[in-house]
């Protein structure tokens, strides 16, 4: 019986089945970054976004694909379907979070007998959105703050950059420069996205 079946038909059937593997690797490249045909693209520069340029590439068989059910006048179910699909895997697919990095950090003068001014330049290597900064005054010698300060940081669009800067004061902080004229500090800065 299926030797009796026209030659379109049969064609119809592989294209549909390789669309539909096509589109189920770039609904999971889209979902959760899997892409197991990552190695098989050629890659210029090793960059983690790499899987977002195969999951459009993937997306041309599709077209390809409805473009051949249309010629051989296979039924609509099967674009209907493949279009659910990716409507569905567009809708579900959440934005990229933001990722600040700290790309320089510097005081914004002198400490005095009270505080520090402190500012950062940060880059944001993930979606748009903000940040929160923690800049710390650290003792000379050991990982502990004398003061910190806080700061959100503006909302920023991915590979942009923004500067943010605060004032730490303490009494530990104050009491320090009292104990120790001429002392020195080190700054830190920490980043949560």
């Amino acid at each position: 019986m299926a030797g009796d079946e026209p030659d379109y038909k049969k064609w119809g059937v592989i294209v549909g089945t390789i669309s539909a593997v096509f589109a189920i690797l770039a609904a999971l490249n889209t979902l959760i970054g899997f892409n197991p045909l990552q190695d098989l693209a050629p890659s210029k520069t090793p960059d983690p976004t790499v899987s977002r340029p195969l999951a459009a590439e993937t997306s041309a068989p599709r077209t390809t694909r409805t473009t051949a059910e249309t010629t051989t006048d296979e039924p609509e179910t099967t674009t209907e379907e493949a279009e659910t699909s990716t409507t569905r895997s567009t809708e579900t697919t959440p934005p990229a979070r933001p990722a600040f990095q700290v790309r320089s950090s510097q005081w914004n003068g002198p400490c005095n007998d009270v505080a520090c001014s402190m500012s950062a330049v940060f880059r944001n290597n993930g979606g748009t959105g903000s940040g929160t900064a923690t800049f710390f005054v650290l003792w000379p010698d050991k990982f502990t703050y004398l003061a910190q300060c806080s700061v959100v940081l503006s909302r920023t669009a991915e590979n942009d950059f923004t500067t943010a800067g605060c004032i730490a004061s303490s009494a530990q902080l104050q009491n320090y420069f009292r104990t120790h004229r001429g002392g020195s500090v080190r700054l830190y800065v920490k980043v949560e996205n």
